[in-house]
């Protein structure tokens, strides 16, 4: 039977795979997203895909943000943001954030079909900008407290505050722009939450070095 530190490794090494997992999953669709040759025209709120097409593009980013969402938590698990509160804090922040975020896709399949803008679409797009803002405040906050805490080494100790900044200085600035810039930002994003995920994968793999059994026989 394991024991409980065995079985938190274990669900910290399951989260950083499936918040890899989803992040590749989110670039895909970007670059898809950007580049599929428009099915309907940009006034309409499911561009570039048909309405049909825009329900399954949904679904993913969906999948996508539950993914990442249990990669916060695996983040949470693991320790890497220390024991004080900011990171504690932070980390629920984002993971608040991912799951507005995932109600927003929600209810963006109930228009797909509707004009854009439009009052409805215009209320959704304020409710993805909180749940944007929600996240990069949060890994903003965590990523300082892995940073502090140095349970990270290397590229690994920052990653989490370069995921987190990176939506104020490209995403939110990104999607306001042109519709590939903004895909292409979104991409880019979704990289960086990979290299999050691995660095979660990684720490699990990590083996524990424990005291020499000759020197603990001594004690």
């Amino acid at each position: 039977m394991k024991n409980a530190s065995t079985a938190g490794s274990s669900f910290v090494k399951t989260a950083g795979l499936l918040c890899f997992v989803g992040a590749i999953m989110g670039a895909i669709g970007g670059i898809i997203t950007g580049f599929i040759p428009p099915s309907v025209s940009s006034n309409w709120y499911s561009y570039p895909y048909t309405p049909a097409g825009f329900l399954v593009a949904q679904f993913v980013f969906i999948l996508n943000h539950l993914l990442l969402l249990v990669g916060m938590l695996g983040l949470v698990r693991s320790g890497a943001a220390g024991r004080g509160l900011l990171g504690h804090v932070g980390l629920w922040i984002s993971a608040v954030g991912w799951a507005t975020l995932t109600l927003c896709e929600v209810r963006a399949m109930t228009l797909a079909t509707s004009p854009y803008p439009s009052p409805e679409t215009d209320f959704l797009d304020i409710w993805f900008g909180v749940a944007s803002i929600l996240i990069g405040i949060g890994l903003t906050l965590a990523g300082v407290a892995v940073a502090r805490a140095g349970e990270w080494a290397g590229w690994r100790r920052f990653v989490v505050l370069i995921c987190g900044v990176a939506v104020f200085i490209i995403v939110i600035p990104g999607v306001f722009g042109p519709f590939l810039a903004g895909r292409l930002v979104l991409t880019v994003w979704m990289l960086m939450l990979a290299a999050l995920g691995w660095a979660l994968y990684a720490d699990a793999r990590a083996p524990e070095v424990g005291p020499d059994p000759a020197i603990a026989g001594l004690r």
